[in-house]
């Protein structure tokens, strides 16, 4: 058995979710025989957030996460990603409303407009099923969509286990010995 650990501290963009992405593909070809994402993010871009979830879920092998600092906004459906999900004590989790930013844009007709609250829509939406499945049978049931919609909700760890989106809260801790692989972003 060789566990790798994959450490990630930063905002969810393209670049990051590539790299998360290539650094469990290079454990894979390496041997992994399991994967631990250990994970602090304030979020960032939804597209690449959802990419990266459904990547994980793809994985061919047991993916554990575990929060070491915060977890925010689409880092959440990262997160969740992990079969068996952890959290350090002290640390915290941030469901809020979705946004967009715009870039360089400085006019949009209302056609456009609209197709971007629809999809806002469509991800709050797809966020809160991502949320459902992950904690079905948690001792108690939280629906996040007013979170999502209205006012942002901060979950503390034991909270976190409370609504089912850790199994544990533990201090995260790197194996004293054994195969044991490192990989982190730059």
């Amino acid at each position: 058995m060789s566990l790798h650990i994959v450490h990630f501290i930063g905002p969810i963009n393209h670049h990051t979710a590539c790299t998360i992405r290539n650094l469990c593909l290079q454990a894979l070809q390496s041997g992994a025989s399991e994967i631990e994402l250990h994970m602090s993010t304030e979020g960032g871009n939804m597209t690449s957030g959802f990419a990266l979830y459904y990547f994980l879920k793809s994985l061919p092998l047991p993916l554990a996460t575990h929060n070491v600092g915060s977890i925010e906004s689409v880092g959440v459906v990262i997160f969740l990603a992990g079969q068996r999900r952890f959290a350090c004590p002290g640390t915290r989790f941030l469901v809020h409303p979705l946004h967009w930013g715009f870039g360089n844009l400085v006019a949009a007709d209302h056609s456009r407009v609209s197709e971007w609250r629809d999809c806002l829509d469509f991800d709050a939406e797809r966020y809160a099923c991502v949320f459902d499945e992950a904690t079905d049978g948690a001792p108690v049931k939280v629906d996040i969509r007013p979170n999502l919609f209205g006012g942002a909700r901060i979950f503390d760890a034991s909270q976190a286990l409370t609504a089912g989106m850790v199994h544990q809260v533990v201090q995260a801790r790197l194996p004293e010995a054994g195969p044991t692989s490192h990989w982190w972003n730059a």
